[in-house]
């Protein structure tokens, strides 16, 4: 039994893998027909990752929201609940803990960790909504948490053009948070901040997540719902409360960009960071420890494209195109080994066989 999930876990692995690089090697076609070199193409991004101290530390200020928002995808995902709705839930979660740093009359300590909290609990309703809605309605939760994405654009976009902008600036903006309830930055004036640190302790909570009670049961969920129910799961219960989760990590991630690096609400302050956070998850094949490394792969693609942009004619949207082609690949990467395995059993069969003869 444990021979046979070594050997699952190895086959995923190796067939994602294989698609990156395929998708790698037609992004380099792509750099190619640019009239530039692909390994000067691929090296620049790697220095514009890794080149100094300072690139390193942007990698981890993409990586922290990138991986807390995909490791709570991962848990609707893991339910068999297409959460699309994290840039929503990210939204949410910084309007709500803004609004706490800006307005609540209280001592700042005592302030962030009410702002801290709201991000969270606002970050989770917000998925919880849609949760709900399936369970009461039978509303499909791909169409509504995508809905809600523009729901809280819009609110955005509401409150720092009208109620919350600052009213020393004509920009689309909030005034800035207090001194004291920013983000500690950890190297001199580099900009990664203390939220690494959240990061780390929602990956250490995930390792274990997974084998506790209310994991084992979101589990059973995503086996299916007579499975659940005969299991004597309560599945309507447990999907809520999946969609909750999955939100409040979002909303975390809300809150540490919005307190460690925007100090404000800003228009398109998510971003992609939610598309890339479903693409992450389902490149880590909704695994932790693969969900870890594609959003360490996706950070380099992210800081690299930038510096490969800059120092060479390649434009940015060959990296944007080899995210679309990473998404195709692993949707299609089931179907692509299940060929190879039947086209290499026939040629090691006709090996085999003209052997024998």
């Amino acid at each position: 039994m444990k021979n046979k999930l070594v050997r699952n876990a190895g086959r995923e692995v190796f067939g994602t893998v294989l698609m990156v690089i395929v998708a790698l090697l037609i992004g380099a076609i792509l750099v190619v027909l640019s009239d530039n070199q692909p390994g000067e193409a691929y090296s620049t991004m790697l220095r514009g990752a890794f080149g100094s101290t300072q690139k390193i530390t942007e990698l981890f200020v993409k990586l922290t929201p990138t991986l807390i928002m995909a490791l709570g995808v991962s848990v609707a995902f893991r339910a068999q609940l297409w959460n699309i709705g994290a840039e929503g839930q990210f939204i949410m979660g910084s309007i709500c803990s803004m609004v706490v740093a800006l307005y609540l009359p209280v001592p700042i300590p005592l302030r962030m960790v009410i702002a801290f909290a709201a991000a969270v609990v606002a970050g989770g309703l917000w998925a919880g909504l849609a949760g709900w809605l399936k369970t009461r309605f039978n509303a499909n939760e791909v169409i509504t948490t995508l809905m809600f994405n523009y729901i809280a654009n819009y609110l955005l976009l509401y409150l720092i053009n009208g109620p919350m902008q600052d009213p020393y600036s004509d920009l689309s903006q909030t005034d800035l948070i207090p001194d004291g309830m920013r983000l500690a930055k950890l190297i001199g004036t580099y900009r990664l901040h203390a939220g690494i640190f959240l990061m780390l302790l929602v990956v250490l909570i995930m390792i274990f997540f997974w084998r506790t009670t209310l994991g084992y049961r979101i589990n059973l969920v995503g086996q299916g719902e007579k499975v659940a129910t005969y299991s004597g799961i309560h599945v309507k219960q447990t999907v809520v409360v999946t969609m909750c989760i999955s939100g409040a990590f979002s909303g975390l991630a809300g809150f540490i960009e919005t307190f460690g690096i925007n100090y404000r609400l800003l228009d398109g302050i998510a971003g992609d960071a939610g598309n890339i956070a479903t693409i992450v998850a389902l490149l880590g094949s909704l695994n932790v420890y693969g969900i870890i490394a594609a959003a360490m792969f996706f950070s380099v693609l992210l800081c690299g494209g930038a510096s490969m942009q800059r120092m060479t004619d390649v434009p940015y949207s060959v990296v944007d195109v080899i995210q679309g082609l990473i998404i195709i690949l692993v949707i299609a990467k089931d179907t692509a080994m299940a060929r190879l395995n039947t086209w290499f059993g026939k040629l090691f069969a006709r090996k085999e066989k003209e052997h024998v003869e």
